[in-house]
């Protein structure tokens, strides 16, 4: 028993009791956008944690477990990343092949901490709502740091973007942390049900009186953050959404750039000029090929391009943040190419760049081959590696940028934090996962992706631009709102303040620091037994 396949199947067959498991996936999946159901984000993983408590000890309950984990996986993470194949089918069939490699490898990792779950409650005793989030999190801590494929895409804590009020501790702790919080209280919930069908009612009182004060205490901090937080106006940004559909990106760059320089000119041209703008900004690869020289090709650049920015500039007296290739010659006959935001200030006849970090798997970088392999398909999958992570300057502020999903990755808006950033900038073009017409033509990738910055914002108390080639564009100050939201698949155009505060929050000075602890303590919890001869009994709490 506990072990078996479907027959004529590659994945193991849905353990007894799959129903709970069912649900907890169909619960988790309406937690996150485009849903973004409160309840959800507390309760997802009640009904799961009641499967794991009921499980037996031994061989039996560790392949039980995985199989599991497993198909908690497959559910949640098929609701949270069907738009890999369906919004990105259109551009390529390999789309297909990367839903079916996320999801699997996801929900392997699933499997795999469901089983360390499991074996730590009957070889150290440990309670299932420390069991619980401690595995949980390790996982999300685990996909995070995968080198080249890492994706720590909508962990847990990104539930909760849509309610900002509630997830002010994310200063503390982070992302992480407030994943590590829900599974807390969801391993509460359910130790409380279990304990009070065994007719455990003190500890079923017991564990109901850990969540309310688990719920309590976190959420109290915030909303005094978010009474007492002292923001101030840190520059004033005119952000430019041209609507360029990616099918024309792709199939002729020449006449996407034409039709976003149309956009643009149009939008600025109908837009009240405001006094004291600080940035212009642009989207990601607005300029969908390099303007810097290429010396192996005689590619002298594109001077005009250059000027035609430059007049943008002159037209709102400030610098311009764009998007576009980036050019660096390794010698007369090598080069590499980046996916960069360029900072031109014709004021200053000055030029500042930054290259992107986290490429897009396959689609920027192959992972884990000579990127020298791909220049038959030019700008597919060859894309270098950034290096710089410098903060850019402005007349009295600097500011770090985030190129398309770099968002996801909190340690880097960490990075510039450190560094002096008073603010962020995201550019990015979201044409890839949805278009315009019915909604069924919009993917949830286009509110799962900016709900990132919610907790970028906080994380760090700082505030942020979000340019997008195709929306959302907005802004969000360091509480966490969003302003200025634009419509998606819309042409266009605002200017705004951002925000920020002064100082560093306990998160930015320390980082992921929960993480970390998590991915350590659940490397004890597997290790340890190994020095123990004995099991001990598996408690409720």
């Amino acid at each position: 028993m506990g072990r078996g396949r479907a027959q004529g199947s590659l994945f193991p067959a849905p353990p007894p009791g799959a129903g709970w498991i069912a649900v907890s996936g169909l619960v988790l999946g309406l937690a996150h956008p485009p849903f973004h159901f409160l309840l959800p984000s507390f309760l997802g993983l009640v009904p799961f944690g009641i499967w794991l408590a009921r499980l037996p000890e031994g061989d039996e309950g560790r392949g039980l477990a995985f199989r599991g984990g497993l198909w908690l996986g497959i559910v949640y993470y098929t609701l949270l990343l069907y738009w890999l194949a369906t919004a990105l089918i259109i551009y390529s069939l390999l789309a297909v092949l990367a839903f079916v490699l996320a999801v699997g490898l996801l929900s392997l990792f699933l499997a795999v901490a469901t089983t360390g779950m499991h074996h730590v409650r009957h070889r150290l005793g440990w309670p299932l709502w420390i069991a619980l989030p401690v595995f949980w999190t390790a996982a999300e801590w685990f996909r995070a740091h995968l080198g080249p494929i890492s994706f720590p895409w909508q962990e847990l804590g990104y539930t909760l973007t849509g309610f900002p009020r509630l997830i002010g501790a994310a200063d503390l702790v982070g992302a992480r942390g407030l994943s590590f919080w829900l599974a807390m209280l969801s391993g509460l919930l359910a130790t409380a049900f279990v304990a009070w069908q065994r007719s455990q009612r003190g500890r079923a009182w017991l564990a109901l009186g850990g969540w309310l004060a688990g719920v309590a205490v976190p959420v109290s901090y915030s909303l005094w953050r978010w009474q007492s937080l002292e923001m101030r106006p840190v520059v004033t940004v005119t952000a430019v959404q041209p609507n360029v559909p990616e099918k024309i990106k792709l199939e002729d760059p020449v006449a996407a750039f034409d039709s976003a320089r149309s956009s643009i000119e149009n939008l600025m041209a109908g837009h009240e000029p405001a006094e004291d703008v600080d940035l212009l900004i642009l989207p990601e690869t607005v300029i969908p090929r390099p303007i810097d020289p290429i010396l192996a090709q005689g590619f002298m650049g594109r001077p005009d391009i250059y000027q035609w920015i430059r007049g943008l500039g002159r037209s709102t007296d400030a610098p311009v943040l764009f998007g576009s290739i980036g050019i660096e010659n390794r010698s007369q006959d090598e080069w590499d190419y980046y996916n960069s935001a360029y900072l031109i200030d014709g004021r200053r006849a000055s030029r500042a760049r930054y290259d992107k970090h986290h490429l897009v798997p396959v689609v920027e970088r192959v992972p884990f081959f000579d990127p020298d392999w791909f220049t038959w398909a030019e700008y597919f999958g060859g894309f270098a590696v950034g290096l710089n992570l410098d903060v850019l300057p402005l007349d009295e502020s600097r500011f770090g940028v985030l190129i398309c999903y770099e968002s996801i990755f909190s340690a880097l808006s960490r990075g510039y934090r450190l560094q002096g950033a008073d603010f962020l900038v995201n550019i990015t073009n979201d044409a890839w996962f949805g278009r315009e017409g019915p909604w069924w033509r919009r993917s949830g990738a286009l509110w799962q992706h900016p709900s990132h910055l919610v907790l970028r914002a906080i994380e760090n108390r700082i505030g942020i631009a979000r340019v997008g080639n195709t929306g959302i564009s907005g802004t969000l100050d360091p509480l966490g709102r969003v302003g200025d939201a634009t419509r998606l698949f819309r042409p266009a155009i605002f200017t705004a303040d951002v925000l920020t505060t002064d100082g560093l929050t306990l998160f930015a000075r320390t980082g992921d620091v929960v993480g970390w602890i998590a991915g350590l303590a659940a490397a004890v919890g597997i290790f340890l037994p190994r020095l123990r001869r004995r099991s001990r009994p598996d408690p409720v709490l």
